[in-house]
């Protein structure tokens, strides 16, 4: 009889490990609080691009929205006149947005693709932005959304950072 209960409590928490390690969770982020302003980068001329590259697209439409909005406040409001006016494609490619859970611990990715193009479709610049957390599971889910949540707001800032560093205009 000790030998059955041993055996089924191994079982039990075998299955237990197996689908605590499977998790694997998808949250919309709520955009950033900080303001950047990417003042080389006039919203004038440049056109944002966010596609949507994950094999899991859950949430899609919403995550490339707040992406796409955070970049667009970020723009500079400059104008630009004249006749050599030109417009630049800003892609961004969300290649990893999600949660995961191992061991007691949710973790939480994202990941970027940052790609320039002149009108020319000559690429001025390819980068990738990441952002990776970790936290201990207190709150269940809602610790998964806010290991999430960190992920974005680190890749956002990395994003933000490469970005802060074009200059599109003239001086």
């Amino acid at each position: 009889m000790k030998n059955k209960f041993i055996i089924f409590f191994s079982f039990c928490f075998f299955i237990i490990v197996l689908t605590a390690c499977g998790r694997t969770r998808h949250y919309t982020p709520l955009p950033i609080d900080t303001w950047y302003r990417l003042s080389g980068m006039p919203a004038d001329i440049v056109r944002v691009e966010v596609n949507d590259l994950r094999a899991e697209k859950e949430n899609s439409e919403e995550l490339v929205q707040v992406i796409k909005g955070q970049i667009l406040v970020a723009l500079s409001p400059q104008k630009i006149t004249g006749k050599n006016r030109v417009l630049y494609r800003l892609n961004i490619d969300i290649i990893e947005h999600r949660s995961f859970f191992t061991l007691g611990i949710w973790n939480a990715s994202t990941k970027f693709r940052i790609k320039l193009i002149d009108p020319k479709n000559n690429m001025i610049g390819d980068w990738t932005a990441q952002g990776i957390s970790r936290r201990g599971n207190l709150l269940g889910y809602q610790t998964a959304k806010e290991a999430s949540q960190e992920a974005y707001n680190i890749a956002v800032e990395h994003m933000m950072s490469i970005l802060s560093s074009v200059s599109l205009t003239k001086e």
